[in-house]
């Protein structure tokens, strides 16, 4: 039987390990001649933090380093070991990433304090937020044809329209190339299992994929199936291209523990949900113009412990136009966008919305150091209105491997379907709502500190004005949705990156972030932390290839807007290791949550007493993998 004294001295040799694990991190991120002699055929070729190409910030290829709006740039180096989007997203500098669990538990993205719904998700630069929910579940987004993830920290309603308040993350798919055959195969702990299957040649690529887990909770098992397509074919006029990509999955869904010192328990034993995603698109692209069609179906089936079965289907369709050229010494470019929005729900309804948007942008290089960067959109939806969203963003080369960059902009939110027209009998959406507002700027710096050294550091404010939140009237007890929201934001970001030789870094960040309250529907609330909002969180790692050792901490956070009750803070270390056997068999092996931390990122509601208990993440679980390249 274990003692106090003996579950301390456990705790402390646990505390113990994983500074070892910071304090060789910090080593190899110091020590330049430090390489991993080893290949991997899926490895990116080398590129220097700050100088890749990113299309997202300004809708064009740019380097990163020359552009006004701070982008994070994930390649498929750093993807191998992680499944899905949003597990990728977790050492992303001003991300919070919050998941209700395992595979197949919701997971959301804030962005610099902002909500999930006032992040845009792209694919391939078009939008895929649900119109009636107004976020994207970055669960349900798997890697398999992933080439890299760009996160862009600012506002940039002004070339994307709404939902991008506090700034887009672009899932970028892989090229058709070469002639590719690629076969993997997974097991791991909650006995996991994953199938994948890739045949890329110069005009078409197919990647099929099936994930299944028993999770590590009772009815928390998952199984999903992802089929992506993408043909691309040269033409005189440009490229012509047309993917389609099925995400099918059924899912167990726990709810809370019975109790918190059973983590595997779960207080909704019997619900299931399902979803159904498909994504498809059109497009002819060339450097001087593209035209896009894409169609979006999104199909959520619950089977709620509460309220019986119900049907979430939405379907969005879009049509993009978008032409540059140069002008007045700069590139400018401009764009047409019209979308419709449908959804069909229990509560809200049948019902449809759309929007018609132009924009404009010019760079412009003022000297030989100085860039500017204005842009100017008009959304007008066929509920809320219209919208107008101006940005400014400068670059300046102050000296030799010295960039500052200032921008500010504003952006808008339009209100979801449910929003408008929700109505259960108690809560009722509303016709009358206006967009979520905001202004922000960001001041930074950028410094090539020796030539494989770089150092980052923004300041950003954000005043979001005008939020829908729910509002009970006393007298009835009934709800309505109102713009009676207010929030500010402001913190530092900083980020150290130091290439290491072979094509690998290394890496530090540290996001500071205080979000507050400042206009409630509860006066209670009003000074009070946003929920699921750290103050601090930092990641430290050093990646290689295939190969990862990572180490994230997130400080402590609130689960309720009041700030009654507090989640603790947690520290995870995440292990990976690829070793290629031949030419064409590579080996991959994980550790994720190498030191078995007891954490949790979201608090919720047990439906029978209504006291809070957290949603317990997993704990160590290991995976073993092998690759064939045929």
């Amino acid at each position: 039987m274990f003692t106090k004294s003996k579950v301390k001295s456990q705790k402390s040799k646990v505390s113990s390990q994983k500074s070892k694990v910071f304090f060789l991190l910090l080593l190899v991120f110091l020590n330049s001649s430090f390489v991993i002699r080893h290949s991997s055929f899926a490895a990116d070729l080398p590129t220097f933090y700050g100088q890749e190409v990113v299309v997202t910030a300004a809708r064009l290829p740019r380097l990163s380093s020359a552009s006004p709006w701070d982008t994070t740039v994930i390649g498929s180096a750093e993807l191998q070991g992680y499944k899905t989007v949003g597990e990728a997203l977790r050492t992303v500098a001003g991300a919070d990433v919050i998941a209700y669990g395992s595979l197949g538990s919701l997971t959301t993205v804030r962005l610099r304090g902002a909500n999930s719904s006032q992040v845009l998700v792209l694919v391939d630069g078009r939008r895929i937020n649900s119109p009636t929910l107004g976020m994207f579940d970055t669960g349900d987004l798997l890697l398999d044809n992933v080439e890299r993830i760009e996160v862009v920290r600012a506002p940039l309603s002004a070339v994307y329209g709404s939902d991008a308040v506090s700034g887009v993350i672009n899932v970028i798919t892989r090229p058709t190339r070469g002639s590719d055959k690629i076969v993997t195969a997974l097991t791991g702990s909650f006995n996991t299992h994953q199938y994948k299957i890739e045949l890329n040649g110069d005009n078409l690529l197919l990647a099929f994929d099936q994930l299944k887990s028993d999770g590590f909770r009772l009815n928390g098992d998952y199984l999903a199936s992802n089929f992506y397509a993408k043909l691309a074919q040269p033409s005189p006029l440009g490229e012509f291209s047309a993917d389609y990509n099925l995400y099918d999955a059924q899912k167990g869904v726990p709810g809370v523990p019975t109790s918190e010192a059973d983590r595997a328990s779960a207080t909704e034993p019997n619900d299931r949900q399902t979803d159904r995603n498909t994504l498809a698109s059109v497009g002819l692209k060339s450097d001087r113009y593209q035209l896009r069609v894409y169609r979006n179906n999104l199909v959520q089936r619950l089977d709620p412990y509460i309220f019986g079965a119900s049907t979430n289907e939405t379907a969005q369709t879009g049509l993009e136009w978008s032409q540059n050229f140069d002008l007045l010494g700069g590139n400018f470019l401009y764009g047409l966008e019209g979308r419709e929005d449908h959804g069909r729900t229990g509560f809200s309804g049948d019902r449809t919305v759309s929007n018609l948007a132009a924009y404009v942008q010019e760079e412009l290089p003022l000297n030989d150091r100085l860039n500017l960067t204005a842009s100017l959109r008009g959304d007008r939806h066929s509920v809320v209105g219209k919208s107008f969203n101006p940005r400014c963003g400068l670059a300046f080369q102050a000296a030799a491997g010295l960039i500052l960059r200032a921008s500010a902009g504003t952006a808008f939110r339009a209100p979801t379907l449910n929003e408008l027209y929700w109505n259960d009998g108690w809560m009722f959406g509303s016709a009358a709502l206006k967009p979520e507002k905001s202004f922000s700027y960001e001041l930074g710096l950028e410094k090539e500190l020796t030539e494989r050294t770089s150092a980052r550091l923004n300041y950003f404010n954000s005043d979001v004005t005008d939020m829908i939140l729910w509002e009970t009237d006393q007298a009835t007890y009934l709800t309505y949705a109102r713009n009676v929201g207010r929030v500010r934001s402001e913190g530092v970001e900083f980020e150290l990156t130091k290439r290491i030789e072979g094509g690998g870094r290394g890496f530090i960040n540290y996001s500071y972030q205080n979000t507050v309250d400042k206009q409630d529907v509860n006066a209670a609330n009003v000074g009070k932390q946003v929920p699921y909002t750290p103050r601090e969180k930092y990641a430290v790692g050093v990646v290689y290839g295939g190969s990862s050792l990572i180490a994230r901490h997130v400080g402590e956070r609130y689960a309720t807007a009041d700030n009654a009750l507090k989640l603790s803070a947690y520290t995870v270390v995440d292990l990976k290791f690829s070793r290629q056997i031949s030419n064409a068999i590579e080996l991959d092996l994980a550790a994720n949550n190498l030191f078995d931390e007891k954490y949790s990122e979201v608090a919720g509601l047990d439906p029978g007493t209504y006291a809070y208990r957290n949603y317990p993440m997993p704990g160590r679980n290991i995976s073993l993998g092998v690759t064939w390249k045929i």
